[in-house]
């Protein structure tokens, strides 16, 4: 029969009792797995106690007459590296890839290194706790994270490398939901307005058409639907000759046709490029590169608007607002949830659902009349209280 012990660390205060079980020092195993076997003595590649002795009664398992031999050690490197192929191989975007590098490739494998630890095996909930207190961010970003690393445990899982996921136990960070915000038809037009005064601020070899190509791509995002890197790779022949763009949204597999405003359309086909196959991007390099250049040309735009919220504070602008804009008009004017959940190519309509239920009209004019209707049995104390002051009894 196995059994655990510990092996405690010379700084530990329990030292000299090797059946402590509560202190973070080493566990290890020894005895006989069973009477056919010689005795054993190795490391239960864990600091907790239960799970050194879930990983005793494995081995004794194991150990018995044609029972099936343990799948070897993966180190945490490994693990990681297999995740990493895994997500390539599956064609997935590249911000999706490079936020799994920067989790798990740059930070968690730094960390497990900082702390002693090798194996898969050997992180545990407490550790990965302590992980993510190292991350210092805000708790939308904590959460998705979290979830993050649920995912890479369940892929390890399903390699047969472990049998729990240690991710699942860790509490959610508090989510604090702030609606979406979106460009007031005030607001949009005073960015419209920088614009023209846009070319103004510094040299280049295309300032002449800073303007317009702005213009357009603000215009564009704002009546397509369009998120910022989609609009700056958007290929000319997506636009037909009468106006209207042709999108395909991946996600949903739903080919979207979207008409644009005539003035819109004529803007595009005007403006200057340095490639015939595309309205804002040259067709060299990635177009993630571009679409952080056009991020910078805009946040300097939305410098110059200078947009502000009612009590004088300035407003927190970004270039996703004005997909948001383009959504939420189409809510408060009417059109279904379900089709501006077809147009902004979600997934699923709980997403739409998620981000813009606010603005959807019909919803708020059905909350409306249900709360009058609720007046209804207090018909007299209404009546009273709205009748002028002389004629109440």
């Amino acid at each position: 029969m196995l059994s655990v012990y510990t092996r405690h660390s010379q700084k530990c205060p329990h030292q000299n009792d090797i059946a402590w079980r509560r202190c973070r020092c080493p566990k290890w195993i020894q005895g006989t797995p069973s009477e056919d076997h010689e005795f054993l003595r190795t490391s239960a590649a864990t600091r907790t106690w239960e799970q050194a002795e879930e990983k005793a009664r494995k081995l004794e398992e194991e150990a018995r007459p044609g029972a099936r031999k343990a799948a070897p050690a993966i180190t945490i490197e490994e693990a990681v590296a297999a995740y990493r192929a895994d997500e390539a191989a599956r064609c997935l975007s590249k911000s999706t890839t490079n936020q799994s590098k920067t989790l798990f490739q740059f930070h968690l494998l730094a960390w497990a290194k900082d702390v002693g630890l090798t194996l898969l095996r050997e992180l545990t909930t407490p550790d990965l706790v302590k992980f993510r207190a190292t991350w210092g961010n805000g708790p939308n970003t904590t959460r998705r994270k979290h979830e993050r690393l649920i995912g890479f445990f369940e892929f390890c899982i399903g390699n047969d490398w472990l049998d729990k996921n240690p991710a699942l136990k860790m509490k959610k960070a508090e989510e604090k939901r702030v609606p979406t915000d979106y460009f007031t038809r005030e607001e949009f037009q005073r960015i419209e307005d920088a614009t023209f005064a846009y070319a103004d601020w510094r040299g280049g070899r295309d300032f002449r058409y800073r303007p317009e190509r702005m213009r357009a791509l603000m215009l564009l995002m704002r009546w397509s639907g369009l998120a910022i890197r989609d609009a700056v790779s958007l290929e000319k022949d997506k636009l037909s000759t009468d106006g209207k763009l042709f999108l395909y949204r991946a996600k949903t597999g739903v080919p979207v046709r979207v008409p644009l405003p005539a003035a819109l359309a004529d803007l595009l086909r005007s403006l200057p490029t340095a490639n015939p196959n595309y309205f804002f991007w040259s067709g060299n390099g990635d177009p993630e590169t571009a679409k952080k250049g056009w991020q910078r040309a805009l946040r300097r735009l939305f410098k110059r608007a200078k947009i502000k919220k009612p009590d004088g504070t300035p407003k927190r602008c970004h270039p996703h607002m004005f997909r948001d804009t383009f959504a939420v008009e189409l809510l408060l004017s009417g059109v279904p949830i379900d089709q501006v959940s077809l147009l902004l190519g979600h997934s699923s309509v709980k997403v739409t659902e998620k981000h813009y239920s606010p603005f959807v009209k019909a919803r708020q004019e059905q909350l409306e009349k249900s709360v009058m209707l609720s007046w209804q049995v207090h018909d007299e104390w209404l009546s009273r209280a709205s009748a002028p002051a002389g004629h109440i009894n």
